[in-house]
Protein backbone atom coordinates (compact mmCIF):
# COMPACT_ATOMS: atom_id res chain seq x y z
CA UNK A 1 0.00 0.00 0.00
CA UNK A 2 2.88 2.28 0.75
CA UNK A 3 4.14 1.87 -2.62
CA UNK A 4 1.06 2.48 -4.38
CA UNK A 5 1.04 5.88 -2.70
CA UNK A 6 4.89 6.87 -3.30
CA UNK A 7 3.93 5.59 -7.09
CA UNK A 8 0.63 7.75 -7.01
CA UNK A 9 2.94 11.05 -5.33
CA UNK A 10 5.69 10.68 -7.61
CA UNK A 11 3.65 10.53 -11.20
CA UNK A 12 1.53 13.64 -9.65
CA UNK A 13 4.64 15.60 -8.75
CA UNK A 14 5.59 16.48 -12.92
CA UNK A 15 2.15 17.96 -13.17
CA UNK A 16 2.53 19.63 -9.96
CA UNK A 17 5.57 21.78 -10.92
CA UNK A 18 4.03 23.85 -13.81
CA UNK A 19 6.41 21.52 -16.51
CA UNK A 20 4.46 22.30 -20.23
CA UNK A 21 5.99 20.46 -23.29
CA UNK A 22 7.42 22.48 -25.90
CA UNK A 23 5.98 21.34 -28.70
CA UNK A 24 2.72 20.66 -27.66
CA UNK A 25 -0.14 22.32 -29.61
CA UNK A 26 -2.44 24.38 -28.57
CA UNK A 27 -6.78 24.40 -28.25
CA UNK A 28 -6.70 26.06 -31.65
CA UNK A 29 -4.28 23.86 -33.07
CA UNK A 30 -1.20 26.48 -32.77
CA UNK A 31 1.59 26.15 -31.13
CA UNK A 32 5.31 26.28 -31.21
CA UNK A 33 5.84 24.60 -34.72
CA UNK A 34 3.15 27.19 -36.56
CA UNK A 35 5.54 29.64 -35.13
CA UNK A 36 8.83 28.79 -36.24
CA UNK A 37 7.74 28.04 -39.18
CA UNK A 38 7.28 32.12 -39.60
CA UNK A 39 11.02 32.33 -39.21
CA UNK A 40 12.84 32.66 -42.56
CA UNK A 41 16.93 32.10 -42.62
CA UNK A 42 18.95 34.68 -44.17
CA UNK A 43 21.71 33.36 -46.37
CA UNK A 44 24.80 32.13 -45.20
CA UNK A 45 27.89 32.71 -46.90
CA UNK A 46 30.34 29.51 -47.90
CA UNK A 47 28.89 25.61 -48.35
CA UNK A 48 29.68 24.97 -44.95
CA UNK A 49 26.78 28.15 -44.58
CA UNK A 50 24.56 26.71 -46.81
CA UNK A 51 24.44 23.78 -45.11
CA UNK A 52 23.64 25.32 -41.75
CA UNK A 53 21.39 27.44 -43.42
CA UNK A 54 19.95 24.15 -44.92
CA UNK A 55 19.44 22.20 -41.72
CA UNK A 56 17.89 24.86 -39.69
CA UNK A 57 15.51 25.36 -42.22
CA UNK A 58 14.36 22.03 -42.27
CA UNK A 59 14.25 22.21 -38.15
CA UNK A 60 12.39 25.66 -38.59
CA UNK A 61 9.48 23.81 -41.06
CA UNK A 62 9.76 27.23 -43.14
CA UNK A 63 6.69 27.48 -45.09
CA UNK A 64 4.75 30.49 -45.05
CA UNK A 65 5.26 34.16 -45.59
CA UNK A 66 7.96 35.05 -42.60
CA UNK A 67 6.93 36.89 -39.48
CA UNK A 68 10.97 36.61 -38.26
CA UNK A 69 14.26 36.20 -40.11
CA UNK A 70 17.22 34.62 -38.18
CA UNK A 71 21.15 36.07 -39.26
CA UNK A 72 23.84 33.92 -38.79
CA UNK A 73 27.71 34.44 -39.11
CA UNK A 74 29.80 31.09 -38.87
CA UNK A 75 33.41 31.52 -38.41
CA UNK A 76 35.94 28.61 -37.43
CA UNK A 77 39.47 28.53 -36.27
CA UNK A 78 41.82 25.49 -36.72
CA UNK A 79 44.51 25.36 -34.15
CA UNK A 80 47.05 22.53 -33.97
CA UNK A 81 48.49 21.52 -31.38
CA UNK A 82 50.33 17.87 -29.57
CA UNK A 83 53.61 19.18 -31.41
CA UNK A 84 56.70 16.24 -32.34
CA UNK A 85 60.32 16.67 -32.49
CA UNK A 86 59.99 17.39 -35.88
CA UNK A 87 57.59 20.00 -35.27
CA UNK A 88 54.85 18.50 -36.78
CA UNK A 89 51.12 18.55 -34.93
CA UNK A 90 49.73 15.58 -34.23
CA UNK A 91 46.56 16.68 -33.36
CA UNK A 92 43.63 19.59 -34.78
CA UNK A 93 41.36 21.32 -32.90
CA UNK A 94 38.63 23.25 -34.96
CA UNK A 95 36.40 26.15 -33.19
CA UNK A 96 33.28 26.93 -34.66
CA UNK A 97 31.50 30.31 -33.72
CA UNK A 98 27.92 31.23 -34.55
CA UNK A 99 26.70 34.55 -33.83
CA UNK A 100 22.85 34.75 -34.56
CA UNK A 101 19.76 37.13 -34.33
CA UNK A 102 16.54 37.45 -34.63
CA UNK A 103 14.78 40.19 -35.94
CA UNK A 104 10.91 40.83 -36.27
CA UNK A 105 10.36 41.70 -39.67
CA UNK A 106 6.56 43.62 -38.74
CA UNK A 107 8.99 46.50 -36.67
CA UNK A 108 12.55 45.43 -37.40
CA UNK A 109 13.07 44.85 -34.19
CA UNK A 110 15.93 42.51 -32.60
CA UNK A 111 14.56 39.99 -31.13
CA UNK A 112 17.23 37.35 -29.89
CA UNK A 113 21.36 37.86 -30.16
CA UNK A 114 23.42 35.78 -29.16
CA UNK A 115 26.66 33.78 -29.76
CA UNK A 116 27.29 30.04 -29.90
CA UNK A 117 31.05 28.21 -29.66
CA UNK A 118 31.60 24.75 -29.91
CA UNK A 119 34.67 23.01 -30.63
CA UNK A 120 36.14 19.23 -31.02
CA UNK A 121 39.99 17.74 -31.04
CA UNK A 122 40.67 15.04 -33.65
CA UNK A 123 44.42 13.80 -34.88
CA UNK A 124 46.00 14.30 -37.83
CA UNK A 125 46.81 10.90 -39.75
CA UNK A 126 49.89 10.17 -42.15
CA UNK A 127 47.08 10.07 -45.23
CA UNK A 128 46.54 14.48 -46.34
CA UNK A 129 43.36 13.29 -48.28
CA UNK A 130 42.33 11.26 -44.81
CA UNK A 131 42.76 14.13 -42.22
CA UNK A 132 41.59 16.88 -45.07
CA UNK A 133 37.83 14.25 -45.27
CA UNK A 134 37.93 14.60 -41.32
CA UNK A 135 38.33 17.89 -40.93
CA UNK A 136 35.54 18.97 -43.53
CA UNK A 137 33.14 16.30 -41.89
CA UNK A 138 34.01 17.56 -38.39
CA UNK A 139 33.11 21.12 -39.56
CA UNK A 140 30.16 20.21 -40.91
CA UNK A 141 28.73 18.26 -37.74
CA UNK A 142 29.64 21.26 -35.66
CA UNK A 143 27.70 23.66 -38.02
CA UNK A 144 24.74 21.14 -37.69
CA UNK A 145 25.34 20.54 -33.90
CA UNK A 146 25.25 24.60 -33.37
CA UNK A 147 22.08 25.03 -36.14
CA UNK A 148 20.21 22.73 -33.64
CA UNK A 149 21.22 24.90 -30.57
CA UNK A 150 20.01 27.82 -32.66
CA UNK A 151 16.86 26.11 -33.65
CA UNK A 152 16.42 25.25 -29.70
CA UNK A 153 16.99 28.78 -28.17
CA UNK A 154 14.61 30.49 -30.78
CA UNK A 155 11.95 28.05 -30.10
CA UNK A 156 12.19 28.71 -26.21
CA UNK A 157 12.47 32.59 -27.32
CA UNK A 158 9.28 32.75 -29.23
CA UNK A 159 7.52 29.91 -27.06
CA UNK A 160 5.12 32.72 -25.33
CA UNK A 161 4.28 34.13 -28.61
CA UNK A 162 3.10 30.28 -29.24
CA UNK A 163 1.37 30.51 -25.95
CA UNK A 164 -0.46 33.87 -26.42
CA UNK A 165 -1.46 33.23 -29.88
CA UNK A 166 -2.77 29.61 -28.38
CA UNK A 167 -4.89 31.81 -25.72
CA UNK A 168 -6.29 34.28 -28.19
CA UNK A 169 -7.61 31.00 -30.42
CA UNK A 170 -9.06 29.31 -27.47
CA UNK A 171 -10.83 32.71 -26.32
CA UNK A 172 -12.54 33.10 -29.80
Amino acid sequence: MLRVAALLVLLLLPSACGFKPLYKEGAGGAGIPAVLSTVEVAPIPDRLGQQMRFHLQDRLGHTGAPDYRVQVVLTQTLDTFGIKPDTSATQEQLIMRADFSLVRLSDGAEVLSDTYVTRTTYDIVISDFATVMQREDTARRLALDLADRIHRRIAFTLAPAAGKDNSQESQR
